[in-house]
């Protein structure tokens, strides 16, 4: 399995915003830096597994649900999205990912 490391922080931020904490806090609840934490979200490296163990805890996450490793029955809307992608011609591919970014640029702010 190819992982990206920026990827994987970016999930890690926005699941970490959707619970309400700061970098700070998580950092402090995980026992590491908020350096370390910032250059995880960053993508500049790739956490520990203890790290990364402690990150899915207090996120309250399953690392299969994490790396999409096993089919979630309700998951419905992300299926119906996905499928969609599939069929979009690269124009609407293109204004897809425009919103999607303007939306997360609008989120961290």
């Amino acid at each position: 399995m190819n992982l990206d490391k920026e990827i994987i922080g970016k999930k890690i931020r926005q699941l970490r915003i959707e619970k309400g904490l700061s970098q700070e806090e998580l950092s402090e609840k995980i026992d590491i830096s908020p350096r370390h934490m910032c250059t995880i979200e960053n993508g500049n490296s790739f956490p520990s597994m203890e790290t990364f163990v402690k990150i899915a805890s207090i996120l309250d996450i399953d690392i299969n649900d994490f790396f999409n490793l096993t089919k979630v029955k309700d998951d419905k809307l992300r299926y119906d999205i996905y499928n969609l992608v599939q069929i979009s011609s690269v124009k609407e591919l293109n204004l897809i990912k425009d919103i999607i970014e303007s939306i997360h640029k609008n989120r961290l702010r």
